[in-house]
């Protein structure tokens, strides 16, 4: 009877522990799992709804460019092309406005130490000085010729304002909204947050204009680089700039394609006759998809996690307090 008693007071001991802290344990159970249970769990559905956002944002986006005429000119064309991005800040503020995903404002905003008006300048500052390097090792070498065509301050200011939506909008996407959410599922997995974030900023322009592998390769440097900032720098805004002024400086200062895209109004013009294939430069990709630039975004993302780590600094915990 002792005995009985003794292992049903274990049972029930048993019982009630199982019974506590369901979120801790439903946690511990996901950091449990192995890669292929990661990989057909929800770090996919995420990419899936990442997905859906970007197809709904960008329905609204260019609906709305349609709607207001802006496809008359060559400035409205190519402000267009970029400024229709804003349907996905507004799919993922509306996305945010559910209860569970409010804290991705967190990241979105001023909730991330980071995210200031220093790390914006770093960042332009970065992105121009590594899509300038590409540029100039492109011509230095023959593989492209530039004329200067014109600079007016109105558009240059709204063109301005255009590439930094487009490209916000990708790294609210990828840097916010994906790795954000993995890190929520996965609890201590961050390099799982950037290697998928990565990896799916790569997959989604597999449909653009000139588009090869080494591109593709090029494309996950870059989103590996990104994340670096959000991750050693506590600062998506600062992987804003950083993509927003490598855009700014292909598309709209030096007239080149853009992930394969050209535009019809820059400041300085591509004579395309001209321009060549080489280990330099691509004809229908542009700077990018090259080693050297895959090399420079490399030289790059090792100096930015140099920095971080002496600098020690830790990214804010947006899910802190909340349920798993």
């Amino acid at each position: 009877m002792e005995k009985n008693e003794q292992f049903s007071g274990q049972n029930n001991t048993e019982q009630i522990m199982a019974g506590q802290n369901i979120s801790e344990q439903r946690s511990a159970l996901k950091a449990g799992k192995t890669i292929p249970q990661i990989i057909s769990g929800s770090a996919v559905w995420t990419c899936i709804l990442a997905y859906v956002l970007i197809l709904a944002g960008q329905l609204i986006g260019e609906l709305a460019v349609l709607a207001s005429g802006a496809l008359k000119s060559d400035l409205g064309t190519t402000a267009g092309l970029y400024f229709s991005f804003a349907g996905i800040w507004l799919v993922l503020f509306l996305n945010a406005l559910i209860k569970k995903n409010r804290p991705l404002f967190k990241a979105y905003g001023t909730g991330c130490k980071g995210n200031n008006a220093v790390n914006l300048l770093i960042g332009y500052l970065i992105g121009i000085g590594m899509n300038g390097a590409a540029i100039l090792m492109a011509w230095m070498h023959g593989d492209i010729r530039m004329y200067f065509d014109k600079f007016e301050l109105i558009p240059f200011i709204i063109l301005f304002i255009s590439v930094f939506v487009q490209s916000a909008a990708e790294e609210m996407i990828c840097r916010g909204f994906i790795y954000q959410r993995v890190l929520r599922t996965y609890r201590g997995r961050f390099w799982l947050a950037v290697i998928i974030n990565s990896v799916f900023f790569g997959m989604i322009h597999l449909g653009n204009n000139g588009i090869s592998a080494m591109a593709v390769v090029d494309l996950v440097v870059t989103g590996l680089l990104f994340s670096a900032m959000v991750y050693y720098f506590d600062s998506l805004w600062m992987a804003m700039a950083a993509h927003a002024g490598w855009n700014f400086t292909q598309s709209i200062l030096a007239g080149l394609p853009n992930s394969g895209n050209v535009v019809p109004y820059s400041v300085f013009k591509l004579d395309a006759a001209a321009a060549r294939d080489s280990f330099f430069y691509n004809v229908a990709f542009g700077v990018e998809g090259t080693v050297p630039a895959i090399a420079i975004q490399a030289v790059v993302l090792v100096a930015l996690v140099a920095v971080g780590i002496k600098l020690g600094g830790k990214p804010t915990d947006i899910w802190a307090g909340e349920e798993t």
